[in-house]
């Protein structure tokens, strides 16, 4: 059996902060930027790996740095009574998983262009060199993101945690073991303002508890049953505007004559695969009107609709699953509500001593099925997020797709069209995105405080 000895402790409290990705995002759009220019050689490959290090050593250093800002100026609002043990203050570097999963994908793939460019062999065995190269790099493409971390500090701290940072030696050896332990009930105070906590500190009794809980649950299934039935409804009618539009483009242009036109569309396809792939990079453009015909249009738009519908109607398959656990969600609340208003009558009576041994034992029973209730309700809610995001996602590819098949239908009349189109989609996600960090941030975080 393994000794461990305290070599050391260290009392630090740990600053959770809303993450935004303003500078990773900028760190993207440089990062493409240099491989597009390349990619079309506008520079050699020595200055190409110069420029991707010189930038992630700049992330470090104005990383390192903003940590330390926030580090200073934190350390000023800690309880001067708890001065002699010294404490540290450090902020926790959580994530979004997303975030992490995204940044995966794109190391990949802008690692396989770059090998892709530099290899002047494109065999067949080649390519599953650049594969295995391309996932190697993917750990070093996901540096950028640990070193892009930005705070929206004027949101505030969304919770302080005092913790002790111990260091044990195992087995007397020269083996480091590190361990966290939560103190906060000792250090309560640690903070002298609570106005820098942006969610706020309520105190609650423990009657009130159930109530928040109950509260915070049926708010989240309320709003998976919107927003699921929203979808339901746009699934219907897009999902059925995009059927109608494959069957009116078919019947339309192609009727008796299907295999020809799609096996035309192939071989042009083939064609235009074939030039890119020994030209540059442009030539993926400038190449698309000498070898695509209008008819090669209406191809496209067919199958976009065709997938589009598809995936509408996966929306309203998932619905089903999703409506049996809202129904024994929805079981489950009517009974917490029930109950709990039961708990706070004999609560009160408990408190104004006007309650006997029965309703005492009768109170524990009802807080105990209230405790069992809400855990199963919890659980049914863990199924029911999966589902509610695997509805979005379908749902979201589908809106994608309709929205590519109105793009690509502007070049019906002049490219101008379909850029315009595309124009008026960007214009709405970027206002979206301003309003969002502008205005729903601040309301979230005065419902956070209850």
């Amino acid at each position: 059996m393994k000794q461990t000895n305290l070599v050391s402790q260290q009392l630090q409290v740990q600053l959770k902060l809303k993450y935004t990705s303003w500078l990773f995002i900028t760190d993207q759009i440089l990062r493409i930027t240099v491989l597009l220019f390349y990619l079309n050689n506008n520079f050699s490959t020595p200055i190409f790996i110069i420029v991707q290090l010189l930038q992630l050593g700049l992330l470090i250093f104005f990383y390192s740095r903003y940590q330390k800002k926030l580090e200073k100026k934190y350390s000023k609002y800690l309880n001067p009574k708890y001065s002699s043990e010294n404490p540290k203050i450090t902020i926790n570097d959580e994530m979004p998983e997303g975030l992490l999963i995204y940044q995966a994908f794109f190391g990949f793939f802008f690692s396989f262009w770059f090998y892709y460019h530099i290899m002047s062999s494109h065999k067949w065995y080649i390519y599953i060199l650049i594969l295995f190269l391309s996932i190697l790099s993917m750990a070093i493409c996901i540096l950028p993101v640990f070193f892009s971390l930005r705070y929206r500090e004027s949101l505030g701290i969304i919770s302080a945690t005092p913790q002790l940072e111990k260091k044990f030696k195992i087995n007397n050896d020269d083996i480091i073991s590190i361990g966290y332990e939560d103190v906060s009930k000792k250090y309560p105070d640690i903070f002298l303002s609570d106005e820098l906590i942006g969610f706020g500190i309520v105190e609650l009794d423990p009657i009130d508890i159930n109530d928040t809980r109950i509260a915070k649950l049926e708010s989240e299934v309320k709003n998976i049953n919107y927003r699921s039935e929203a979808w339901m409804l746009e699934s219907v009618f897009l999902g059925g505007l995009a059927f109608s539009g494959f069957l009116t483009v078919a019947s339309a242009n192609f009727l008796g004559k299907e295999p020809e036109v799609f096996k035309n569309f192939i071989s042009h396809l083939h064609i235009y695969y074939g030039q890119c792939i020994e030209n540059n990079l442009m030539s993926w453009i400038t190449e698309i009107q000498t070898h695509f015909s209008r008819h090669d249009l209406y191809i496209l738009i067919m199958l976009l609709c065709l997938l589009s519908s598809v995936f509408f109607f996966l929306v309203l398959i998932i619905r089903l699953r999703l409506n049996t656990l809202s129904l024994n969600m929805d079981h489950l609340l009517r009974i917490l509500n029930i109950f709990n208003s039961k708990e706070e009558e004999l609560f009160n009576l408990k408190m104004e001593s006007e309650s006997n041994d029965f309703q005492i034992r009768r109170l524990e029973k009802i807080q105990k099925k209230i405790d069992t209730a809400l855990i199963d309700a919890e659980k049914i809610l863990k199924e029911l997020k999966p589902t509610s995001t695997m509805m979005n996602t379908y749902r979201t590819i589908a809106v994608f797709l309709f929205y590519i098949v109105l793009i690509i239908s502007g070049f019906y009349f002049m490219p101008i069209i379909a850029v315009l189109i595309l124009s008026l989609f960007i214009f709405n996600q970027i206002f979206r995105m301003f309003e969002k960090h502008s205005k729903f941030e601040r309301i979230k975080n005065l419902i956070k405080k209850h």
